[in-house]
């Protein structure tokens, strides 16, 4: 998208780009400058509902990316982390000396 490697989610967008017929991507700046409409319009068509221009949206990630194997609801994940924290709390005052 900008010319600099970037994690994002595979669409067709990043896959043409990627594919050997692909000229490859221009250093940065030149490449944000060569496609920042074309992405401009593809996200306004998406958010409109287009399910072509949703086709092509990319979304930046991060390197937790790989560990999303799964749609879990919003309770379920901050149970998890509740759970998660109550354990290590519990875990740490066990290992810790008692301070009097």
């Amino acid at each position: 998208m900008t010319g600099k490697p970037a994690r994002l989610l595979r669409t067709a967008w990043t896959e043409a780009w990627d594919s050997p017929q692909s000229p490859g991507a221009l250093p940065m700046p030149l490449q944000y400058m060569l496609n920042s409409e074309a992405q401009s319009r593809i996200y306004r068509a998406a958010d409109r509902g287009d399910p072509g221009a949703r086709e092509l949206a990319g979304m930046p990630v991060g390197q937790i990316v790989g560990r999303m194997n799964s749609v879990r609801s919003v309770r379920d994940v901050i149970y998890e982390m509740v759970r998660e924290y109550v354990e290590t709390v519990n875990s740490l005052a066990q290992a810790l000396p008692a301070v009097t």
